[in-house]
């Protein structure tokens, strides 16, 4: 007589997606101009599945499922996310006071690394060049030693959450908005059981990794390499669509400009640090500076990060990358998208504070309050004290429920 099926589990996320294509061969890097560093990783035990996207995963893979008498489908693909994904970096696993001990079992498999890939990755099948996932948080290469605090290597479940959050809220705002612009999707979150150190007081945090859909990217995103003035003006267009709804990729500090007059002379600044500006890109900062009535300007510089190849006409955008998401609830700081290949020179198209294309968020769709709501609270105290008994059914749970309320404004 046949066991009775178990039941479902609830850390199935089962939330809508980009369909879209994704790199199947290893190849396919090679034909965008990206060269691979390969690697060896290594098979980290006792890793589980905190949560899926099963739908994503189903859409993309045709995978004969394994499943014994009595295991639902979402437990065999759990299975085979971890046999084919729960791997760290040789680097990693040999660093000391960066993380708590990893427990490794017999596995090693080659991955290879993309450029500027610090901490991720990408994993083929078993012995083959059929490319699987795009995996975040899987150490550093193996030429590097992890640092603290910036540098470790690692993707913690406070940043994997939040950028699956974004996701999520980016495909619902941008669904809303017509579909010119989608997110990549992630598949998966994997706790690698543990945990990142740090040395300023602050609690050790579970140490995860992110499956995403494999992609290539275009040149300029991976390399000095000309952007253009079509491009920039497509990334400008994508943040503004984003703030309409009070979120933004672009102002969090991460690529942000102090421009003002020392001694009646202009000065341009990135991080404390001097910058050299053209004759002409100094004509602009100028006007830009009579324009604010010669105060200091303050200049974030557009940070959208791009999947596969981009249509500009008509505007057919892929995210990713969602970590310096941020919510907003109002923009103060003028915008600026590069043409050059450095980004540094302040050469490309600005966007001011006063200009009637400058969009504040639209308060009657705005999502910027999301992280005062009570769901979004919950969600916080399941990975704040995740380590502490907390299950992943529970974080599931919470982070559906916190995008369920977060996208209310977006159905009236």
């Amino acid at each position: 007589m046949n066991s009775p099926a178990a039941p479902e589990q609830q850390h199935d996320l089962d939330l809508p997606f980009a369909i879209g294509p994704r790199v199947r061969q290893l190849a396919d890097y090679a034909g965008s101009g990206q060269d691979l560093a390969e690697e060896q990783v290594l098979g980290v035990a006792n890793a589980r599945v905190l949560f899926a996207n099963y739908p994503a995963i189903r859409a993309d893979f045709n995978e004969p499922w394994e499943s014994a008498p009595g295991v639902c489908e979402q437990a065999a693909i759990d299975r085979w996310l971890l046999h084919n994904a729960a791997y760290i970096s040789t680097s990693q696993a040999a660093a000391q006071g960066i993380n708590t001990p990893i427990a490794l079992d017999n596995r090693r498999v080659t991955a290879w690394r993309p450029p500027r890939y610090g901490r991720a990755a990408v994993l083929c099948a078993p012995a083959s060049e059929q490319v699987l996932f795009d995996i975040k948080g899987i150490g550093v290469p193996p030429d590097e030693a992890p640092l603290l605090p910036n540098s470790n290597g690692l993707l913690t479940l406070a940043e994997a959450v939040h950028e699956v959050l974004m996701e999520h809220l980016v495909f619902a705002a941008m669904s809303h908005a017509g579909g010119a612009i989608t997110p990549l999707p992630a598949y998966a979150l994997i706790d690698l059981g543990f945990d990142a150190l740090w040395h300023d007081g602050r609690p050790t945090e579970p140490a995860v990794l992110l499956l995403r859909r494999p992609c290539t990217r275009p040149r300029c995103q991976w390399q000095r390499y000309w952007q253009g003035a079509e491009l920039a003006g497509a990334l400008m267009q994508a943040e503004l669509l984003l703030r309409r709804y009070g979120l933004t990729a672009s102002s969090c500090g991460a690529v942000r400009f102090q421009v003002g007059r020392e001694n009646g002379e202009l000065r341009v600044r990135r991080d404390g640090e001097a910058l050299r500006v053209s004759g002409q890109v100094a004509e602009t900062l100028q006007r830009l500076l009579a324009d604010n009535q010669n105060a200091p300007l303050l200049i974030d510089g557009v940070n959208v990060q791009l999947a596969g190849s981009a249509s500009v006409e008509p505007l057919q955008l892929q995210v990713m990358d969602f970590g310096r998401y941020r919510f907003a609830e109002a923009f103060e700081h003028h915008l600026y998208a590069w043409i050059d290949a450095d980004y540094q020179n302040l050469n490309g198209l600005y966007l001011a504070p006063g200009d009637p294309r400058y969009v504040q968020p639209d308060p009657r769709v705005s999502l910027a309050r999301t992280a005062e709501g009570p769901c979004f609270a919950e969600l916080q105290r399941q990975v704040s004290g995740f380590r502490q008994g907390g299950e992943p059914d529970r974080l599931c749970q919470a982070l559906r429920a916190t995008l369920e309320e977060a996208c209310r404004p977006l159905r009236g």
